[in-house]
């Protein structure tokens, strides 16, 4: 644990701290123990002063409020205090005036504490109600200023977590698809075994797509209760997701509320759920339990606005929900709330292998992670897993790796579930739309409005803001979902050595470990290197030649002689070949 400061300013008692609290049951003695116990890091007499059954809340809008209430010392500690001390350093907690009323005691003071991702410092007052009985605390509640809390724990502008560039995931945009771009409101989907991909379709609840393009209705929505009639009533099916046994894909809406049920057999579509607001992503676990996410409270005939309002301005509404499996013969089962406080609750995923559970919060820009039992759905050790721009679908590949669908970054990016390092699978730029990224940025940290930044040019090129994505198999192809007409399809791009020259490969392994990689490409005259990407390399030239290069700025001609030698922080992609009439031989090292 970093070093804890605690200035005691209202403990210039007339008795000894040390010698008076750790025997007095008086409530006041019992409080005061708890701030001298932290100053000193001693977290195990701390916890010794709960009751068994202490209900700790933090703060209404206190990210650590995600978890209210912690109940039990185990809670407060793995729960809360774990998280604390992980992500903050310098810590101060001064008590400057304790109130007493029978078994209740008030504290006024004030923090201070550094967050470690950025260094930024927060001083910031308190006021926290203990409650004491028998000299054990068995009630706590906090009150302080969540939104000064948020803003510094909210750092827009940094790459924390972010792994050095890497195009170890780099894509390139293929065709749309289906080419006739007649989808309404794509927002998410999923891939069949056929490869059929189902999407969400706002006109009739999920279209499906054959691999040829073809696009029919999917189930029968109607049935069981879908109703798009705008503008009176609008629908917003938005996560789409597969449930563990492969035959079924639940359908959440956004501004209604409802959770759909289908199975993809016999196309049998059943309200799973209803929800008192929206519902951005469903899922569910292997014990049969159903998550759900809901962005912000929004219902009733103006429920779009209201979504599209806690897109403006950050609203911290936003929950996760488990509703649990029915047991025989019993009566719907009532949804728990697991956490509150989100900016924004959007993608959903769950992580049996590891144990855990994901939540994007889009306006926070970050991932939350939770340690989670499926076997009664506790969730505990909760951290942010990642910082990176608004993320919103989520999904997991067979390995592990937790995709992101990014609309405001216009990208599709990949975080690794354990350490929390992200890199860049694909992102067209364009100079219009890192400009209305920065922009929103800018407003996020003033506080302004940010919706009418929305438009063609923060999507450009692609038909809409993307959403969501579906991932093929082995993450060869990924469709991209979104706001548009159509999906994204996007195919992987080899690296050096995975491509070749007609069937042939050119670059070969000398050297690999953990910290580089060598290479050496060799081309005789009129062999090349089809199209590839590069992670950042230092070349050197072992024999010289004539080579055409084409890449995104155009095509050229390059001649290097025995010698020479080059960096690069990257290549999106090229294609090259040797024009000359001598071979070109290069060493090329990448660094990890």
């Amino acid at each position: 644990m970093k070093r804890i400061h605690l200035t005691l300013f209202a403990l210039a008692l007339t008795v000894s701290v040390h010698a008076d609290t750790a025997t007095s049951t008086e409530p006041r003695a019992v409080v005061e123990s708890v701030y001298t116990l932290f100053a000193a890091g001693d977290m195990e007499g701390f916890a010794a002063l709960m009751a068994p059954d202490i209900v700790w809340n933090e703060a209404e809008g206190n990210p650590y409020a995600d978890l209210n209430p912690y109940i039990g010392p185990e809670a407060v500690m793995s729960g809360l205090m774990s998280r604390f001390v992980t992500e903050w350093e310098d810590i101060s907690v001064t008590p400057q005036e304790f109130v007493v009323e029978g078994d209740r005691v008030v504290v006024f003071g004030r923090y201070g504490e550094t967050w470690k991702a950025t260094g930024q410092v927060l001083d910031i007052p308190f006021v926290h109600s203990w409650t004491v009985k028998k000299g054990r605390l068995v009630a706590f509640q906090q009150y302080t200023d969540t939104a000064a809390l948020v803003a510094t724990m909210a750092d827009h502008s940094s790459n924390a977590g972010r792994a050095p560039d890497s195009r170890a995931n780099a894509y390139e945009q293929g065709a749309l698809f289906p080419a006739d771009r007649t989808l309404v409101r794509p927002e998410d989907g999923v891939m069949l075994a056929d490869g059929t991909l189902l999407v969400a379709d706002q006109v009739h609840g999920l279209a499906a797509l054959a691999p040829d393009g073809a696009k029919r209705p999917f189930g029968d929505f109607a049935a069981a209760g879908y109703v798009h009639e705008p503008p009176e009533r609008s629908a917003g099916p938005n996560g789409v997701a597969l449930e563990p046994d492969g035959l079924h894909v639940l359908v959440a809406d956004i501004f209604t509320g409802a959770i759909y049920r289908v199975n993809t057999e016999s196309e049998h579509v059943e309200l799973a759920y209803q929800h008192e607001f929206g519902a951005n992503a469903a899922r569910r676990d292997s014990s049969g339990a159903l998550w759900f996410t809901q962005s912000t409270e929004n219902s009733g005939p103006d429920s779009e606005a209201r979504m599209f309002a806690a897109v403006d301005m950050r609203s911290m509404d936003g929950a996760l929900f488990r509703l649990p499996p029915p047991a025989d013969g019993s009566s719907q089962p009532v949804a728990e709330l697991k956490l509150s406080g989100l900016a924004f609750g959007n993608g959903l995923a769950i992580d049996e292998v590891r144990g855990q559970i994901l939540v994007a919060e889009t306006m926070a820009d970050r991932i939350r992670s939770y340690r989670f039992d499926p076997t009664d759905g506790t969730l505990s050790e909760g951290r942010i897993l990642a910082e990176l721009p608004t993320p919103d679908n989520i999904e997991l590949d067979a390995s592990g790796r937790l995709w992101i669908a990014s609309p405001i970054a216009n990208a599709l990016l990949v975080v690794d579930p354990d350490t929390g390092e992200w890199s860049t699978a694909f992102h067209p730029q364009t100079p219009e739309q890192e400009r209305l990224m920065l922009e929103w940025q800018r407003r996020t940290d003033s506080g302004e409005p940010r919706l009418e930044l929305f438009g063609p040019d923060m999507c450009s090129p692609l038909p809409g803001l993307i959403t969501g994505l579906i991932l093929g198999p082995d993450s060869e192809t990924i469709y991209l979902t979104g706001l548009g007409d159509s999906l994204v399809k996007l195919d992987r791009l080899p690296d050096p050595v995975e491509a070749g020259w007609k069937g042939a490969s050119v670059c070969e392994v000398l050297h690999n470990d953990v910290e580089q990689r060598v290479l050496r490409c060799t081309f005789p005259p009129s062999v090349g290197h089809e199209r590839h990407y590069h992670d950042r390399h230092f070349g050197y030239v072992l024999a010289g030649g004539r080579m055409q290069i084409k890449d995104t700025t155009g095509t050229r001609v390059v001649e290097l002689a025995a010698g020479d030698h080059f960096t690069s922080d990257g290549v999106d992609w090229h294609e090259v070949v040797n024009i000359g009439d001598s071979t070109s031989i290069y060493l090329i090292t990448e660094p990890k």
